[in-house]
C-alpha cells in the first residue's frame, strides 16, 4: 500500500473511531473499532483491557477472535512474562514481542501465549489518568513469517493514542444517556466512569476512596446479585460489555418528631435511658419506644451511629 493510501487509510480509521464513540455501546465500540483498525494493521486476535500493572492485576478485557478463558493460563505465568514487563515497564510506546529476546523460550510464551498461538505481538500502554489503570490493546498474529513492520508499530501507536481517547469519550457518552446517578464499574470493583452525584453518594456511605473503588463487599454483591440495598443507598446493575452499568438511587431517612429528636440528642450525648427519662419527666419504657422509632426511621441500629447521624445534622 502506497504512503498515500496509508495516509488516507488512517484518516478514515481515526475520523470513524471519534464518530463511533459517540454512537456506539461501549462493547459495540471496542469490537468495531478493533475491526476498523485491521483494516491498517491486521491481525489474528486483540486484547482491550484494563488493571493494575504493577500487581498484574486484570480487571477488564475485551477479547476479539480468541477465547474469553485467554487470561486463566496467564495466572500462573504473569509474573515471569518477559513482554508484559517491557510493556508495563515503558508505558505510552508501542512494543513489539520480537524486542524480547528468546520471547519463545520464555516460559510465559510455553504455558499461556503459545498455546493461543500468539506467535508475535504488539502492544501500547497508558496509565489512565481517571482511574489509575494500566490500559492496554494488544495484537496478535499466530504465523511464523509474519512479524509485525517498523510501520505497524509507528501506526498503532497514533491509532492507539485516539482509541484511548475515544473510548474514554464513550464511556462519558454512555453516562449522560442515562437518566439518575450511575457509574461503569469492573470486575475488581473498579469505576470507569462516574457522575458527580453518584460520586458524591458513595462517598458519603463509604468514604472517599468508593468513589474510585467499591468496598469488595459492595462489588461482590453487584457482580452476583446484580443489586445491593443499604440503609439510604439502592445499587442496581446491568451488563456493559466486560463492566457493569451501575443505577445508584437515595433513600433519605425519615424525618424525626421533635420529642424523637429531643431523646435522641440526650440519648446520644451519653445519658441512660433513665436519666432522659427523669429530665424529661417520661417513663424510660417511653424513651425507650421513641428511641425504637428512630432508629427505625434512620436505618441505624446504635449510640454510634445515631451520634454520626446527629452530627451531620449539624
Amino acid at each position: 500500500m502506497s504512503i498515500c493510501r496509508i495516509n488516507h487509510a488512517l484518516n478514515d480509521l481515526l475520523l470513524d473511531i471519534h464518530a463511533a464513540s459517540m454512537s456506539l455501546p461501549s462493547d459495540e465500540f471496542e469490537r468495531h473499532t478493533l475491526e476498523r483498525v485491521r483494516s491498517v494493521i491486521d491481525f489474528d486476535f486483540a486484547i482491550w483491557g484494563a488493571g493494575d500493572g504493577m500487581n498484574r492485576e486484570l480487571h477488564s478485557a475485551h477479547v476479539i477472535d480468541q477465547t474469553d478463558k485467554l487470561f486463566n493460563t496467564w495466572e500462573p505465568v504473569k509474573e515471569v512474562d518477559p513482554f508484559a514487563n517491557l510493556v508495563i515497564g515503558n508505558t505510552g510506546q508501542t512494543w513489539t514481542t520480537d524486542q524480547v529476546p528468546d520471547f519463545h523460550h520464555a516460559r510465559a510464551y510455553r504455558e499461556h501465549w503459545g498455546l493461543y498461538r500468539a506467535r508475535t505481538m504488539i502492544a501500547t500502554m497508558k496509565i489512565d489518568p481517571e482511574t489509575g489503570l494500566h490500559v492496554f490493546i494488544t495484537l496478535a498474529r499466530d504465523l511464523p513469517n509474519t512479524r509485525f513492520s517498523h510501520a505497524d508499530v509507528e501506526l498503532k501507536n497514533i491509532i492507539t493514542q485516539h482509541l484511548f481517547l475515544a473510548a474514554r469519550h464513550n464511556d462519558q457518552r454512555q453516562l449522560t444517556t442515562c437518566e439518575g446517578p450511575v457509574a461503569l464499574l469492573d470486575a475488581k470493583g473498579q469505576v470507569h466512569a462516574s457522575t458527580p452525584v453518584f460520586r458524591d453518594l458513595v462517598a458519603q456511605e463509604w468514604g472517599r476512596p468508593a468513589a474510585k473503588r467499591l468496598p469488595d463487599a459492595v462489588n461482590e454483591r453487584l457482580w452476583c446479585e446484580g443489586e445491593y440495598r443499604s440503609a439510604f443507598l439502592s445499587l442496581s446493575t446491568e451488563p456493559s460489555g466486560s463492566r457493569l452499568l451501575v443505577r445508584i438511587r437515595y433513600k433519605p431517612p425519615q424525618p424525626l418528631s421533635p420529642r424523637e429528636m429531643e431523646i435522641a440528642i440526650a440519648y446520644a450525648h451519653g445519658q441512660s435511658y433513665k436519666e432522659v427519662a427523669q429530665d424529661l419527666g417520661l417513663s424510660p419504657t417511653t424513651v425507650r419506644s421513641h428511641l425504637s422509632r428512630a432508629y427505625q426511621k434512620l436505618s441505624i441500629r446504635d449510640k454510634g451511629a445515631l451520634a454520626t447521624w446527629l452530627g451531620n445534622q449539624s
